[in-house]
């Protein structure tokens, strides 16, 4: 025998072989497939055949998921607000304060705004402050509070030098007024 024969025979008996082999497998394996198909269909969950309550349910779910997100953005929206009318009420103040020309303006806008943050009102771009029924400027307001006791601290010094000096304040004459003796003295001088 040659070569080329032994190889054809090899062929013809091993595809003989794979043949026997695949029919074998195939029948044993049948019934084993058909088990499995049962079982499948056993282990799965039967399905709804009504669908409307099921879109209804998750119709539901959504609906409470939008209403959640739209309460978190309303809280944000109204944060977010009062952050900014915070920070235009920081920014005024100190732009009054820094017209004022007052001593260490941080810690007087500190003081200030500890003060009166809750009165301070802002209508047109011009703030104001209300207590009680009396309204006044910003400014205004800063300045009366440079004059009391609180806010002299920031106060600027005066140009009156020594312990002993009195500042003189210019009062304007009237000439209708009668001049007091004091007055009279003074103007002499």
């Amino acid at each position: 025998m040659t070569e080329q024969e032994i190889q054809a025979l090899i062929d013809a008996s091993l595809n003989s072989f794979k043949t026997e082999i695949s029919t074998e497998f195939t029948k044993a394996n049948q019934g084993l497939a058909a088990n499995l198909t049962k079982e499948f269909k056993k282990l799965q969950t039967p399905q709804p055949t009504v669908t409307e309550p099921t879109e209804t349910t998750q119709d539901k779910l959504t609906l409470k998921a939008l209403e959640q997100q739209l309460t978190e953005l309303k809280t944000q929206l109204a944060n977010k607000d009062l952050e900014t009318v915070a920070a235009k009420r920081s920014s005024a103040v100190s732009q009054a304060i820094a017209n004022s020309k007052a001593l260490s303006p941080g810690s007087l806008q500190k003081l200030f705004l500890l003060d009166n943050s809750d009165k301070l009102k802002e209508e047109n771009g011009v703030w104001y402050v209300a207590q009680g029924e009396s309204v006044s400027t910003l400014e205004d307001a800063l300045n009366s509070y440079l004059s009391s006791e609180d806010g002299k601290a920031f106060a600027p010094a005066s140009g009156v030098r020594g312990s002993d000096a009195q500042e003189t304040k210019v009062t304007p004459v009237d000439p209708n007024q009668k001049l007091k003796a004091a007055d009279a003295l003074f103007e002499s001088f």
